[in-house]
């Protein structure tokens, strides 16, 4: 008997294997593409870190996790963190006088006051206490406020000012 004749057999079935093997990989495909266009919806998600803060008042765990991150980035000097937690509308840059905490963020545990606005519930009273003693007064804002997605970030950073010449044909 000839091999090839004995295996013929199971490859009649190929073309049931085949058609299989393409749903089986669309589906994984489709899978795929799902949660690659859901962690880029969720591209601007509140960034959350571990870091530790006694936390006091009233807070989100989007909250403190954003708050968290900032403490992080700043007692490691990173501006590019810095500016993951920033808010950008306007749109900001970080400077050498934000990085002014830095030391104070490094002294160890910080305790952080968050108090609900009054008169804005997309605004969040916020007062850093550093373990040295030294307080930051700072808020964060939901920028579903400015027309963004509904994520947390801190007010931070100095506005970028467009104070040069207006642009050609401008006036």
């Amino acid at each position: 008997m000839n091999v090839s004749k004995r295996y013929l057999g199971s490859w009649e079935k190929l073309p049931v294997v085949k058609a299989l093997t393409v749903v089986i990989a669309l589906a994984g495909i489709a899978l795929g593409a799902d949660m690659a266009w859901s962690a880029w919806q969720n591209n601007d998600a509140t960034p959350s870190c571990s870091w530790p803060v006694q936390v006091r008042g009233t807070a989100t765990n989007q909250q403190v996790g954003l708050v968290r991150c900032y403490l992080q980035a700043l007692a490691a000097r990173d501006t590019t963190k810095l500016m993951a937690v920033a808010a950008n509308t306007p749109p900001v840059h970080i400077t050498k006088a934000d990085l002014g905490y830095s030391a104070d963020a490094r002294a160890g545990l910080a305790t952080a006051t968050f108090t609900p606005s009054p008169v804005d519930s997309s605004f969040v009273l916020l007062a850093i206490v550093y373990a040295n003693g030294v307080r930051e007064d700072t808020g964060i804002i939901n920028m579903i406020s400015m027309g963004q997605s509904s994520d947390w970030r801190m007010r931070i950073g100095s506005p970028i000012s467009n104070s040069g010449p207006p642009p050609a044909g401008a006036t």
